[in-house]
């Protein structure tokens, strides 16, 4: 199963075969997303198989948001993640180190956070 996975702060988007020409799992997808507090906007394409998923960067951060679809079966930690230039698979190491510093940077803003709320 291929997935290809693009994020900027504040907006993440992932293409999952699992979407594709499936109405019933994407709106299943979208209830689920609607509940975690820090979603905003949510949007599925059963054409493509996507989803655009636009967040507050304050309330929740897209490693929580990919452990959740992870959680779901909608995507794997697998070396079948398509890159984005022209199809070549990204190793497991690369995807490794990507969801490593997208969790650093997560705890790193979380304890500043913290930091600028105890003073």
């Amino acid at each position: 199963m291929a997935h290809y996975i693009h994020h900027v702060p504040g907006r993440l988007r992932v293409n999952t075969p699992l979407l594709k020409k499936n109405e019933p799992r994407a709106r299943q997808l979208k209830s689920y997303l609607e509940g975690v507090n820090g979603i905003l906007q949510i949007e599925t394409s059963i054409v493509t198989g996507s989803v655009v998923i636009r967040y507050d960067r304050c309330l929740v951060n897209s490693t929580l948001i990919l452990n959740s679809l992870y959680d779901l079966g909608y995507i794997q930690h697998t070396d079948t993640l398509s890159g984005p230039a022209h199809g070549t698979s990204v190793t497991p190491k690369v995807v490794d180190i990507f969801v490593q510093k997208l969790m650093e940077t997560a705890l790193e803003r979380s304890a500043m956070a913290l930091v600028a709320a105890l003073i």
